[in-house]
């Protein structure tokens, strides 16, 4: 009787090691090195006599019994690698046309939006003279926050921003819950400031005033064109009305600093947290510089000098401003739009136009900034498979076409009927709340990726101090229970998108 040891010449192997007979090892499975391969799955198809033999005559007892494991190990090995696949085909196909000014536009334009001119006179509000303190304690917490965004974006090189830093840390339903969140702010924001920009210019053209759903409508229409047409066309776009936007504040910062109180002002605590909750919505956005690092030449360097940078400029610049506005105007709190007032007593009356102007290029760029951003939330989701794969389709010149109609589509059909005032706080809620999470995986991933390369690695407090200042500011301003209804049915509509995706892929089955 033949062993299962034997070699092919006939001799007799150890016999150490016998595993039972595998189903189909069979008559053509023992024909010798020439014989045929063995049809089975998930068994290794190699002539098993012959190639058990040379593994012994190699020093390998079990003749090559162990081999049989290697069909799963390879799934397992094929299950680890998915997203370093996902991510090696990204970076083959997406374009890395966008350079360190160009992410610091995003980063700035993400941030200067139309918060500044639509909430100086509610921080005055809610927070008199300590406004001041709260914008500057604002701006440290999102400048501690920034700093583990450096450290995340330091480790990766793919887009999609806080949602893959998540998904790293915490799995894929934290990470699909974060970037669900990030890409529906996102999207509101857009819709809601391409409102606004429509009202603004109903104060230069009457008409306008009339027409703000198909003004918002066409803005945004006009964007995802722009940003269809090449990355690098919505990168030089996004920085060149940060440009304008931003020089013209920075001037009447510096001209209203005439008008700064010569007293210090008197600081009371509860006012500051709730001007520092009010300032969130104003200072957030820096994030969106790290979710195209798919496309940043040199991302590791690159994406945490803008993220770093815009958050720091930005906060100076507002906490001047707010400054500048209790001087100037005894009457701030009582003002819908004072800064163009600001202007026009520091720098003259004609300065109130230009400002006026300028706003409508602050949120003109906030648009173009989200623009540019949303859609990579749908790409990198949709390469994971959270979304559905079509999301992931280019366009020739290489921009993910599918993931900008949709934005756009949802930003447009949103803009008809969505207000500004209840965003800011909704928001703010959402924003926090990821930040916190961002906070944590910075923490979480240098427990478990103790190795990981990072170009930039700040103390261990940074990001242990950030979280908990995100969460007991979040905490200490009390959101309605609206606004966190509000929040809980965005999240949940996410899932019920990421179910329906995979319900229907096992319905219809994978698609190459």
């Amino acid at each position: 009787m033949a062993h299962r040891g034997d070699r092919g010449d006939g001799s007799r192997g150890s016999g150490q090691h016998r595993l039972p007979q595998r189903a189909g090892e069979g008559e053509g499975c023992r024909q010798g090195e020439a014989g045929p391969r063995a049809e089975v799955p998930g068994h290794v198809c190699q002539p098993i006599q012959g190639r058990r033999a040379r593994l012994r005559r190699r020093g390998d007892p079990s003749g090559g019994y162990a081999a049989a494991a290697l069909p799963r190990a390879a799934d397992a090995a094929e299950q680890a690698t998915g997203r370093a696949a996902a991510q090696a085909r990204e970076h083959s196909a997406l374009k890395r046309d966008l350079t360190l000014v160009d992410a610091i536009g995003i980063g700035v334009n993400g941030i200067v939006g139309s918060g500044i001119y639509l909430l100086v006179a509610p921080l005055a509000r809610v927070g008199g003279g300590s406004s001041v303190a709260g914008v500057l304690g604002c701006g440290a917490l999102c400048v501690l926050i920034a700093l583990c965004f450096a450290e995340l974006s330091s480790m990766y090189d793919r887009s999609g921003g806080p949602y893959v830093y998540a998904a790293d840390a915490f799995g894929h339903y934290v990470g699909f819950a974060v970037g669900w969140l990030g890409m529906a702010t996102g999207v509101l924001g857009l819709a809601a400031v391409s409102v606004g920009f429509a009202a603004a210019l109903g104060r230069f053209i009457p008409a306008a005033a009339t027409a703000r759903a198909p003004i918002a409508v066409a803005v945004i229409v006009a964007l995802g064109i722009i940003n269809w047409r090449g990355v690098k066309q919505g990168g030089r776009t996004s920085t060149a009305l940060s440009v304008v936007k931003i020089v013209p504040l920075v001037v009447v910062a510096l001209a209203g600093l005439r008008f700064a109180p010569r007293a210090p002002l008197a600081l009371v605590p509860s006012d500051a947290i709730s001007a520092a909750f009010l300032s969130i919505f104003m200072m957030s956005g820096f994030e969106y510089a790290a979710v195209p690092a798919g496309e940043v030449r040199d991302a590791r360097r690159t994406v945490p000098l803008a993220v770093v940078g815009s958050i720091c400029g930005a906060s100076l610049l507002y906490a001047l401003l707010q400054l500048a506005a209790l001087g100037a105007l005894p009457d701030v709190a009582s003002r819908e739009q004072p800064l163009p007032d600001v202007a026009a007593r520091a720098l003259g009356s004609w300065a109130g136009p230009v400002i006026g102007v300028t706003a409508l290029f602050s949120m003109l760029g906030f648009c173009a900034g989200v623009a540019l951003v949303a859609p990579r939330y749908f790409t990198a989701m949709a390469e994971d498979g959270h979304l559905p794969r079509a999301l992931t389709r280019l366009s020739p010149r290489g921009t993910p076409a599918a993931a900008i109609c949709a934005s756009t589509a949802f930003a447009a059909a949103l803009a008809i009927g969505l207000g500004y005032a209840s965003l800011v706080d909704v928001s703010n809620v959402v924003i926090l709340s990821g930040y916190a999470l961002s906070c944590l995986a910075a923490l979480t991933l240098r427990l478990r990726r103790p190795d990981a390369p990072r170009r930039y690695r700040p103390p261990w407090f940074v990001p242990v101090l950030a979280l908990a200042a995100a969460v007991a500011l979040l905490v200490s301003a009390r959101p309605r229970a609206a606004e966190w209804t509000f929040a809980v049915l965005l999240l949940a509509s996410g899932f019920f998108c990421r179910t329906a995706t995979a319900l229907a892929r096992r319905w219809l089955g994978p698609r190459p």
